[in-house]
């Protein structure tokens, strides 16, 4: 272990604060101290701002004082006194780590010691990385540090542990500066790879230390740089700060390297060239009004004793012309596979579109979940949509930050594509620009809503092709039209104005899904964030139409497998995007709500219907039936109470484990009379009672039907995934904070008949445990669960 303490005369600015010592003004004889020489404290304690205080001497006869050591941070007002006295000290501002001094007051043979101790900063002191690689060269070398030790360098202790105690000690002439960690690399000649570790150690006046470590490595390859990708920057005629990434094993010199100009047309529009140890060449170039197109080449070199050891030439080529053009399609087919990623190489390329999602909106993405009750709200404000100016294609934006994002509805823009990067994902096939910055919009014209094709659409019409575009789906209306687009107790989501109960800049959950159909008896989900804010609006219950942007989205909580909520779903831009305001497409048969008729109130245990004429059953002989929290309605302006108002099974082993069948709830009624295009099942539906025992309900369902309620057929298509109901305070982030809304379409053939049996029934043994969402298994040792229902609605379209 090598070390030594670099030492420097290090400046001290200015602090101020006083500290106040008692100060005993009356006169004392000398018995009653019993002391020839005295202090009224042998230890001090002061704060990092400048100021002064007082101690109190007590002697008989002449006094000395002198400090311990030199500092140059206090003084004293006298050196020499007699007889019983005040001595005044000041002391300066503390910009480093904590600091002392020792004051030796004598008299003769006679001593008193008193130590001063000023607080300091909290100390950072660090290498800037952990790891360089050197060339093997000899070479001046920097390493950048982090640290607020600009006073205190001199008190940093080094200390060397080569990978070789026995052998050269190459790291020569170090010494720590703000600059960073300076010393000459010697020449590696050992015929192998040899690494250091050097460690930074401080301790500061009050014995608290701080370290930090660095390993490098010095290989046998000689100095190289080169480009990474391109050997030439291709600029439009705009103004453009422009990144070139290089390659190479000089990082830490290229700070040091000699940067050189030469132009073929013009000179200076190249103001600034900068290279970084993160192996970056920078360059600031300016607006190109010259009307030629212009070239120039910048070298930089790493000179050794007047010997180029390492140069790189790069060429800059500017444009006196706007970018060109590229179709959408064009940029789709530049990833081939199924799925993928690619720098995008288009040089003087820009994508021309329409922005159908809007700056600032908070209901344009998934904000995602960073813990089970955190949410990172940024995701929604960083993301925007553009589609092409027929509507054909979409592709969604993602900002490099919430700033850059400043594009409005309906604008028509242009974004530079050179450089950024295009994300290809399968089922469904959709497109993201990722690593948008303001600087690459190169037109940003307001527009209005003509700028955006009208594509009207039932359900069943969607297909890949509308990935992020505008579409209006018609015919529609919500599926249960109860409660609002937020329908979980409000405890569990963002705490706001109106909200005030909520998880501070958090929640369980943002994205709530709504589900709706068409009058072709399609059905899919509208998805409405919590921190939209319209987002408790109660939801309508007429027909028309809904617009908003087609997305795909995982919602865990909702969804089975990773989150499944449908290969597609619809964000509304706004409010005014959902214009339901027909009359109700479909006409309800019969319904069983357990809100005192649709009432936000509690309600009772009733498995009759509470609209219509039908009976509800279970399967499992003799199960118990109750009423628990519906997140409907909300019992109090908090948003965090909600009513008993749902129906639910208690105790029930949803899955036989001995005969490995699926029990289930049943639903009997009637459809005489009845013929219409189709016929729709609504629900909302959860499980469990918000615990840990009780996450074992089966997570997959399916639908079954029956004329005679003995011979049931599965509904094709008919799976569906149920999460367990949520837990307060627990990290469980597959359980759901309300009930998930399904709708189904049920065959023509229950029409016209006396008696229609249809059976909500468990599909599988699969379950959750306190680990996973569906990494258990149900066994027969397993104790009943609930099972809950909301409301359940038969409702036919003519």
């Amino acid at each position: 272990m090598k070390g030594f303490i670099t030492k420097y005369t290090v400046p001290h600015a200015i602090l101020a604060v006083l500290l106040i010592l008692p100060f005993l003004m009356q006169c004392h004889k000398k018995t009653d101290l019993d002391l020839s020489l005295a202090v009224n404290s042998n230890e001090l304690h002061l704060e990092a701002l400048e100021g002064n205080t007082h101690i109190m001497v007590y002697a008989s006869g002449e006094w000395d004082l002198q400090f311990e050591e030199d500092v140059d941070w206090v003084s004293v007002n006298k050196l020499r006194g007699s007889g019983n006295s005040d001595v005044t000290f000041t002391y300066s501002q503390n910009f480093g780590g904590a600091r002392k001094v020792t004051l030796i007051l004598s008299k003769g043979n006679e001593r008193q010691e008193i130590l001063i101790v000023q607080k300091g900063l909290d100390v950072a002191l660090r290498f800037a990385k952990t790891k360089f690689v050197l060339s093997k060269e000899g070479l001046p070398t920097v390493l950048p540090i982090v640290s607020n030790l600009k006073y205190d360098l001199s008190q940093v202790e080094l200390e060397y542990l080569y990978d070789d105690e026995t052998s050269e000690q190459w790291i020569a002439n170090p010494r720590l500066t703000e600059a960073g960690f300076i010393f000459d690399a010697l020449e590696n000649t050992a015929g192998r790879n040899r690494t250091v570790r050097i460690y930074l150690s401080f301790v500061d006046g009050v014995g608290k230390e701080v370290s930090s470590f660095v390993d490098i490595d010095q290989s046998l390859s000689t100095a190289f740089l080169t480009h990474k990708s391109t050997m030439s920057s291709q600029l439009t005629k705009g103004a453009k700060i422009d990144t070139v990434i290089l390659k190479g094993n000089i990082g830490v010199h290229l700070p040091m390297m000699e940067k050189e100009v030469v132009y073929a047309q013009g000179n200076d529009w190249i103001e600034q060239v900068t290279l970084t140890n993160d192996s970056l060449l920078i360059l600031a170039v300016r607006a190109n009004s010259s009307g030629i197109e212009r070239n120039a080449e910048v070298t930089v070199r790493l000179r050794v004793n007047g010997v180029n050891l390492v140069t790189l030439t790069h060429h800059v080529y500017q444009s006196n012309e706007d970018y060109e053009p590229i179709t959408f399609e064009a940029v789709r087919n530049m990833i081939t596979g199924a799925s993928g990623q690619v720098t995008i190489n288009a040089p003087f390329k820009v994508l021309r579109g329409v922005i159908i999602s809007d700056e600032g909106n908070l209901n344009m993405e998934t904000n995602p979940n960073t813990a089970f009750n955190r949410i990172d709200f940024t995701e929604a404000p960083k993301t925007g949509y553009i589609q092409s100016t027929d509507g054909q294609y979409g592709f969604r934006l993602k900002f490099s930050t919430e700033s850059d994002n400043t594009l409005k509805r309906y604008n028509m823009v242009n974004i530079a594509l050179d450089g950024l990067i295009l994300r290809k994902e399968a089922n469904p096939t959709r497109y993201t620009i990722v690593g948008v910055r303001s600087a690459v919009i190169a037109k940003n014209e307001a527009g209005t809503a003509s700028n955006v094709v009208n594509k009207l659409k039932y359900i069943a019409d969607l297909t890949d092709e509308d990935m992020y575009t505008h579409v209006t789906l018609r015919d529609v209306g919500i599926s249960v039209p109860y409660g609002g687009y937020m329908n979980t107790s409000g405890g569990y989501v963002l705490k706001t104005a109106w909200n005030t109960t909520g998880v501070a800049d958090g929640g369980y959950t943002d994205a709530i899904p709504t589900r709706i159909f068409d009058r072709q008896g399609g059905d899919m989900n509208i998805l409405v964030n919590v921190s939209a804010p319209w987002a408790r609006t109660t939801v309508p219950t007429g027909s028309g139409t809904i617009g908003g942007i087609i997305t795909h989205d995982k919602l865990l909580r909702f969804g089975g497998g990773s989150g499944d909520i449908g290969r597609y779903a619809l964000r509304p831009v706004d409010l005014s995007s959902i214009q339901l305001n027909n009359p109700s497409l479909a006409t309800t048969l019969v319904e069983w709500n357990w809100m005192s008729n649709g009432l936000c109130a509690a309600g009772a245990v009733n498995t009759a219907a509470a609209i219509g004429t039908g009976t509800l059953s279970c399967t499992v002989a003799g199960a118990s039936s109750g009423v628990g929290a519906h997140p409907v309605c909300n019992t109090n302006p908090a948003h965090n109470g909600v009513y008993n108002s749902g129906f639910q099974y208690t105790g029930v082993k949803w899955w036989n484990a001995d005969q490995d069948k699926g029990e289930g709830f049943v639903f009997k009624f009637s459809t005489s009379g009845i013929s219409a295009q189709s016929l729709l099942l609504n629900f909302t539906i959860g499980g469990g009672s918000g615990s840990d025992a009780s996450n074992h309900i089966p997570t997959y369902w399916e639908v079954e039907y029956s004329l005679d309620g003995t011979n049931y057929t599965v509904l094709p298509n008919s799976a569906y995934a149920v999460r367990p109901l949520t837990q307060w305070n627990t990290d469980r982030p597959f359980q759901v904070p309300g009930l998930i809304p399904y709708t189904f379409k049920l065959p023509n053939s229950l029409l016209g008949q006396s008696n229609v049996y249809v059976k909500l029934k468990a599909k599988s043994n699969i379950c959750a445990t306190a680990t996973g969402a569906e990494n258990g298994t149900i066994t027969s040792t397993m104790a009943g669960t609930s099972m809950r229902l909301g409301v359940v609605s038969f409702k036919y379209i003519q």
